[in-house]
């Protein structure tokens, strides 16, 4: 590519960042006519495709809506990476900027709420757009105060956990990235998540063969057996007896054949490891684990010879 074309793609890629990919668009059109065989270029046009008739209505939409409508499209648009055979990390960078700064812009316009919980969700959904934009001090500004206001919510402690291992603080990261799947890991939106702590993680996970919302279950459980998710949180004696009662509820369901195995054996593995940690913590309470070992061994064989290592 020569260099007028390299200046072109570049001043497109700027008017992505702006949110015009119809602009954008009309520029690289234009390149690609005399680099056919450059796949960056052709990639961006995809990506200006994408979001060209979004960005086109978008005016028509009240503050709040376009805000909610821009997170869902992003979740859309990245599962559809995740299909393309390759991603030029560029343009992708350059939408990304784009459609997070048009929603924060949305959201701030909307974070004066009567209601602690709706005030608590725009500043989860501010807190996203701050990540995404790379400015990690905002984003755990908003969502500490989303955490204050409403606690132990599982997609604010994923955020603030993704925002913790990207600033390097990785020790903090791993406890809130265990509590939050521990709390309700089907909450928690895998496509806003950027680190490569947990990146990584979901990757090793789906190369399991999981997917879906069977995916997000058992992505703690291998958390805890490839030691990503090993710094724990010391439970207080009647936060284990809650948790002894859920194991106990869970296992009954389980044994019922019209109940989800596929989600409860996960969800019930995680509870195993977990009521492990207190075990182990509180000490001289060898019959407990032994029995405890065996209700996984039973529960995942497969599972109980890498954990038991």
């Amino acid at each position: 590519m020569s260099g007028s074309s390299e200046k072109e793609l570049e001043t497109a890629l700027t008017l992505l960042e702006e949110a015009k990919p119809e602009e954008a668009k009309k520029i690289l059109a234009g390149i690609y006519e005399f680099n056919l065989d450059n796949q960056e270029i052709e990639f961006a046009i995809w990506c200006c495709n994408y979001w060209a008739d979004f960005f086109r209505h978008f005016s028509d939409m009240e503050p709040e809506e376009l805000g909610e409508r821009l997170l869902f499209k992003w979740k859309e648009f990245s599962t559809s990476l995740s299909q393309k055979k390759e991603v030029f990390k560029r343009a992708v960078f350059s939408v990304q900027t784009g459609v997070f700064t048009q929603a924060l812009h949305c959201f701030s316009k909307s974070d004066e709420f009567q209601q602690s919980a709706q005030k608590s969700e725009i500043l989860l959904k501010k807190g996203i757009c701050h990540k995404k934009l790379g400015q990690y001090k905002q984003a755990l500004t908003c969502l500490e105060e989303a955490n204050r206001i409403s606690q132990g919510q599982a997609e604010i402690l994923a955020e603030m956990a993704d925002c913790y291992a990207l600033c390097g603080m990785e020790k903090q990261a791993k406890v809130l990235f265990r509590e939050s799947f521990f709390i309700d890991a089907k909450k928690i939106n895998l496509a806003f998540l950027d680190s490569q702590l947990i990146k990584c993680l979901i990757g090793k996970t789906e190369e399991k063969g999981f997917s879906g919302e069977e995916l997000q279950y058992w992505i703690p459980v291998y958390g805890v057996l490839y030691g990503v998710l090993n710094v724990t949180r010391k439970l207080r004696s009647q936060e284990a007896g809650k948790l002894r009662q859920e194991i106990f509820e869970t296992e009954v369901e389980i044994k019922n054949p019209a109940s989800n195995a596929k989600i409860l054996k996960p969800k019930l593995l995680f509870m195993y490891f977990r009521l492990m940690d207190y075990y182990v913590q509180k000490g001289g309470m060898e019959n407990e684990i032994s029995e405890l070992l065996l209700h996984i061994k039973i529960l995942d064989p497969d599972i109980y010879k890498i954990y038991a290592k």
